[in-house]
């Protein structure tokens, strides 16, 4: 499931609600208006890098997490848990990954940044720093998850169930 424009949305809510049964109209549109609150209020989110890639804030900076690979460990480390532990981290962001199949590459060494996935590569400036907006570099106009609809970008199952499209 993509990212769809809100008319897209309604049209879609509206269709789901024509095919409920005509015998309480009130709570059909009382559901279909929450629905479209909802999507709404998912649009209007501001953009952040863990929505396209697993990473945590520290320190407001971003820091993109890889899977953590056993073999990368010392035998003390596994037995203390800290295997398991970044293991469970990296899942977690993972899971709260809203956006599937995006990349992060550093560009240069002066903050440029490509975010890239198989359909579209959006150049960001120092997406690293949680203090600063999202800014795509080539339009200056990437803030909100609405300005995505453009790209059409693939939901994970987390964007499905907080968008709504599911």
């Amino acid at each position: 499931m993509k990212l769809v424009s809100m008319i897209d949305f309604v049209l879609h809510c509206t269709k789901s609600v024509d095919e409920m049964d005509n015998s309480d109209l009130l709570n059909q549109y009382a559901y279909k208006l929450d629905k479209i609150e909802d999507y709404a209020n998912f649009l209007n989110q501001p953009l952040n890098l863990s929505m396209f890639v697993p990473a945590i804030e520290v320190d407001g900076k971003w820091e993109v997490l890889e899977k953590p690979k056993e073999s990368k460990y010392c035998l003390g480390d596994i037995h203390s848990g800290y295997f398991r532990r970044d293991l469970e981290q990296y899942q977690q962001a993972k899971d709260r990954v809203l956006f599937e199949g995006f990349e992060l590459t550093k560009v240069d060494d002066l903050g440029y940044y490509d975010l890239r996935n198989e359909t579209a590569i959006i150049e960001v400036y120092n997406p690293l720093d949680a203090e600063t907006e999202f800014l795509d570099i080539l339009d200056n106009g990437l803030y909100k998850i609405n300005d995505l609809i453009k790209y059409a970008p693939a939901l994970t199952a987390k964007g499905q169930e907080l968008s709504g499209l599911k």
